[in-house]
């Protein structure tokens, strides 16, 4: 895979000199000035930039950082080095990355390297966020944290443009079927892939959080699918089968290695098995007074959005949205809106793309506020078409 623009690399065997124009014989000039083959090439230490990579994850599993190294892909993110205070120990790099990522209580936060790792580490060891090589310093080897919630403190939008990850990157997943307690039979899975076997579901191995467990499976799949989580009275009886075969259910002790090509649920063709599960029908009704609540707050329905969408050339904005982020700049209008989480718009639902005052194109819809303002929203600002249709139909007449 070629390198990205921007990427760290490391360069062995590159002696810089003062002129800028450097040398690969050892001869060029050293930092010091006094020439000779004594360079930070040579000492092994990495030129250019410094990155750290990592990831999020609570118990159930991973969730999207503030801070992605791409555009489709926002679950690897990627800081400078010199974002991090000295010292430079584990318990010091947590409360730097919560405070990056606008997570709360860094204390009780874990850090596993690698991803691997059956345990975390500990507070007072020492990482090296500088060398050329170590935990946290190439996407591949990334730090995982682990924290006890993934609400943040304050939603933003990072608005900077983020190059797109290869489709050929290759993926391990866990394929899985679930079983209902008062089921009948497998059940359509949420992450289903192939239309002739609808109740067969996969996720990414790495959503799964460490440490990784057949417990910390089960929790992971029971997010995807919406089924009730740790805490939950009914959780306790479901139990994770190695394959439909399988006699007795494991435990959720039993470490699980996803480093090579077979472990449980490896292979479509022997899924996993969640048997006794129970749909978690209480998040559902905990969305709807949310939902009212973020209405009443923000109402779209305003004499001025109704004057607004009057307009022949507005009546086709329609969609009702609820914006994610708070996103906008003083320089972007009036072509942009300046929108805050939480707010009501409604858009046409046609994807357009505009450009900010730095020339930088984005993806999303002209959309109108509850002022009556239109303008542009980024289309990631914004509920998905699932969720706006949500909205649309079933929420808004409760106004």
């Amino acid at each position: 895979m070629s390198a990205l623009p921007g990427r760290d690399h490391t360069v062995f065997g590159y002696t810089p000199s003062l002129d800028g124009k450097g040398s690969f014989d050892g001869k060029g000039s050293s930092l010091d000035g006094k020439g000779g083959t004594e360079s930070a090439a040579k000492a092994g230490k990495r030129m250019g930039p410094n990155y750290v990579y990592y990831r999020l994850y609570t118990k159930l599993g991973a969730f999207e950082s503030n801070h992605p190294l791409y555009n489709n892909d926002r679950f690897i993110g990627r800081v400078p080095s010199k974002s991090f205070a000295p010292p430079l120990t584990v318990a010091s790099i947590k409360r730097s990355l919560c405070k990056l990522e606008d997570l709360s209580k860094p204390d009780k936060a874990l850090v596993f390297t690698p991803l691997s790792s059956p345990a975390p580490k500990e507070d007072s060891a020492r990482l090296s966020l500088y060398g050329p090589s170590g935990p946290g310093l190439t996407e591949q080897d990334p730090i995982a944290l682990v924290v006890e919630s993934e609400k943040r403190t304050e939603e933003v939008l990072q608005l900077e443009k983020l190059p797109e990850r290869s489709d050929d990157t290759e993926i391990h997943y866990v394929y899985y079927r679930v079983y209902l307690s008062e089921g009948k039979g497998d059940e359509k899975a949420k992450t289903s892939f192939d239309e002739s076997d609808v109740s067969l579901g996969r996720i990414n191995t790495l959503f799964i959080a460490p440490p990784h467990t057949a417990g910390s499976l089960k929790a992971c799949i029971a997010k995807a699918e919406g089924l009730v989580t740790p805490g939950h009275a009914s959780y306790k009886d479901m139990e994770l089968f190695q394959d439909v075969n399988s006699e007795a259910a494991m435990s959720d002790t039993d470490i699980i290695s996803f480093q090579g090509d077979t472990y449980p649920g490896s292979d479509e063709g022997d899924p996993v098995a969640l048997v006794n599960a129970t749909a978690d029908t209480a998040a559902d009704q905990k969305a709807k007074p949310t939902l009212r609540k973020v209405l009443s707050e923000y109402p779209p329905k305003t004499a001025a959005t109704k004057r607004a969408r009057s307009d022949g050339q507005n009546s086709k904005f329609t969609k009702c949205a609820q914006v994610k982020y708070t996103c906008g700049e003083e320089r972007d209008k009036p072509t942009w809106l300046s929108i805050k989480t939480g707010e009501i718009v409604y858009t046409d639902g046609v994807i357009v793309s505009v450009k900010d005052y730095r020339g930088v194109s984005y993806s999303g819809y002209m959309a109108i506020d509850s002022k009556g303002e239109k303008g542009f929203v980024i289309a990631r600002c914004v509920l998905s078409e699932e969720c706006v249709g949500i909205l649309g139909s079933v929420y808004i007449p409760y106004i």
